[in-house]
């Protein structure tokens, strides 16, 4: 094993760090990017992504099985708590495949990218550590563009991090990234000028102690059962009624559908959920659609329907609809009343047409159906009808 020089790259996010090590890169460096290794520690069926979804639910979890970064981001991030909860699975994890790594490079000097390598003790192991900086304005500008976040979002995201000052104390090398590419460039190309490889210190002891399979490698990554999916399958899509154990559950998901800051407090939830006979349609224990649903005077009325994505709902909907059709025809219901949002996704409307509903204006409507949805219709709402009788069978109450 080749003994190398070890250059430790932090910095805040937006300070431009991976700008830097390219160009370190394109000096002859051998680069490794941390994140892309964290990415690759928690693909799906690792140990790490076990980890993660026991700590923090199936919620931060895509379809196709892959952790949903932004969600997890959004949730870890406003909670130091959190935070420290995802290190302490994903920090272990990273400094294993970085080792790995390390053990098999032919360059003699190597430059680790890692926004958290103070914070994981990889630096006590480089043989220098250089810092990247920038004007705080302008890290929040290339923040807000690169992961097109609002200015609040991404002033939070940076305070997250932490202060820059305990990277600048144990910086060998600090490089200012606010201005122009060619004067940054200037600045690496002195610093690295400025190495003198044979004073790297002997790494053998700290790689020697690590085996040479990652730790994080999928452990079931050629086995059907972590087989990626592009979307759930049919079958395994189950519509039911919600019941009380599905109320934290549901609260999550009302959050997302109504892009709501703040979660709902326990009585307001209970609320809802008694005043809607809530329906779920669920894959994998996960919630990918919902529909709140009443009966009155034969008529069956339908709110707040909602689907993940237009590829969840060409699936959920139908499971989701039939059932409500069934629970209302037991009912003895002579229609259904689909009351669609405004804001409501263009696919529910679509999956609506499909399923045999027709848009009609609420002067167009039975009487006796107009009394029951002008109750119940809010600004901007679309009425969706489907008759589940030809003929009135039953006479309202």
């Amino acid at each position: 094993m080749k003994n190398f020089f070890l250059i430790g790259l932090t910095g805040n996010l937006g300070s431009g760090k991976s700008t830097v090590r390219k160009m370190l890169e394109s000096l002859g460096a051998h680069g490794i990017d941390a994140d892309a290794l964290a990415r690759y520690a928690l693909a799906r069926g690792t140990a790490p992504w076990h980890s993660v979804v026991e700590t923090f639910g199936w919620d931060v979890v895509k379809f196709n099985g892959e952790i949903d970064r932004v969600k997890l981001g959004t949730r870890v991030f406003a909670t130091p708590d959190a935070l420290g909860k995802l290190e302490a699975i994903v920090h272990p994890a990273v400094a294993a495949l970085i080792q790995h790594t390390l053990r098999h490079t032919p360059e003699s000097i190597v430059v680790i990218e890692a926004i958290k390598l103070i914070e994981a003790g990889l630096h006590l192991w480089c043989d220098a550590v250089w810092v990247v900086k920038c004007a705080p304005e302008v890290e929040i500008e290339r923040v807000r563009h690169a992961r097109e976040m609002s200015e609040a979002d991404a002033r939070a995201r940076l305070a997250a991090q932490g202060s820059l000052d305990e990277k600048l104390r144990v910086a060998n090398v600090v490089i200012d990234n606010s201005d122009a590419e060619k004067e940054t460039r200037a600045q690496v190309q002195r610093a690295w000028d400025a190495i003198q490889p044979q004073t790297a210190r002997d790494k053998r002891g700290w790689l020697s102690d690590y085996q040479d399979a990652p730790v994080a490698a999928p452990i079931l990554a050629s086995t059907e059962s972590v087989q990626v999916e592009k979307e759930p399958r049919l079958e395994k899509i189950e519509a039911r009624r919600a019941t009380r154990k599905d109320l934290d559950a549901l609260g999550a998901v009302l959050i997302k559908k109504e892009k709501r800051a703040e979660p709902f407090p326990h009585a307001e939830l209970l609320k809802r959920f008694g005043k809607f006979g809530y329906r779920l349609a669920l894959c994998d224990e996960k919630i990918i659609a919902l529909a709140g649903w009443e009966a009155e005077n034969l008529v069956a009325t339908v709110r707040e329907l909602w689907a993940e994505s237009e590829s969840m709902a060409s699936l959920a909907l139908p499971k989701l609809i039939a059932l409500i059709e069934e629970e209302a025809r037991a009912l003895s219901c002579e229609t259904i009343l689909l009351l669609v949002e405004e804001n409501a996704m263009a696919y529910v409307r679509e999956n609506s047409r499909a399923l045999g509903y027709q848009e009609r204006n609420l002067s167009a409507l039975h009487p006796t159906w107009r009394q029951v949805v002008k109750d119940r219709l809010q600004t901007g709402d679309q009425i969706w009808v489907k008759r589940l009788r030809e003929q009135l069978v039953t006479s309202p109450i």
